[in-house]
């Protein structure tokens, strides 16, 4: 009787282990690798007098390893994992931010030139990984900055743009849900950046 038992509780172990060995695998294949190269001096950051700097930082704690990618108007420019940051240039005007991890959060920011712009991006924990941005302060990103590991694009592997019909598909949703709650997104569309970052 106790040899049974053993082999049923042995049997439960190996299932579990393979079902967790599989879920790691379907992450990796959904998600894909990581298209960053980590680089040891963080730059300073101070944006073109015609463009706008966006920077996007992740340091939650769950899910340390998931990789979420990152579209400009529906094109690739970055991806975060734990304690990671990047930033990228963008022109001035409305634009939509869209993050990929097992679901699409949207937001539309109104970058203007020759301020920064700080966002947290954000990983929680449910039956799936959700991402979600939040507007940060320049002392909110300031106090993260020391943890967080500066990433930049990788040019010879830069991963792929969005899907087109995944990008309408958030941007539909995130114009039905503004519309119908607009001060969800206030922190957004409101979201003046900074001059500086000192």
């Amino acid at each position: 009787m106790n040899m049974l038992l053993r082999s049923g509780k042995n049997r439960m172990k190996l299932s579990a282990l393979s079902s967790l060995i599989l879920l790691s695998l379907a992450v990796i294949a959904c998600h894909g690798g990581m298209n960053m190269i980590m680089k040891d001096t963080k730059p300073a950051l101070a944006p073109k007098k015609d463009k706008a700097l966006l920077v996007i930082i992740r340091t939650t704690s769950f899910g340390a390893g998931y990789i979420v990618s990152n579209y400009l108007d529906g094109k690739m420019i970055g991806q975060t994992q734990h304690k990671a940051y990047f930033i990228t240039e963008v022109k001035p005007g409305k634009h939509y931010l869209v993050s990929q991890a097992d679901n699409k959060d949207a937001v539309r920011v109104n970058f203007e030139a020759g301020r920064i712009y700080f966002l947290q991006q954000g990983i929680y924990p449910g039956w799936n990984a959700t991402s979600r941005f939040t507007v940060m302060t320049l002392d909110e990103f300031k106090l993260q900055l020391p943890e967080a590991v500066f990433y930049v694009l990788d040019t010879q592997n830069p991963g792929k743009d969005m899907d087109a019909k995944d990008y309408k598909e958030a941007i539909d949703d995130f114009e039905k849900e503004s519309k119908g709650d607009p001060d969800r997104y206030k922190s957004f569309t409101g979201y003046k950046g900074y001059k500086s970052a000192k």
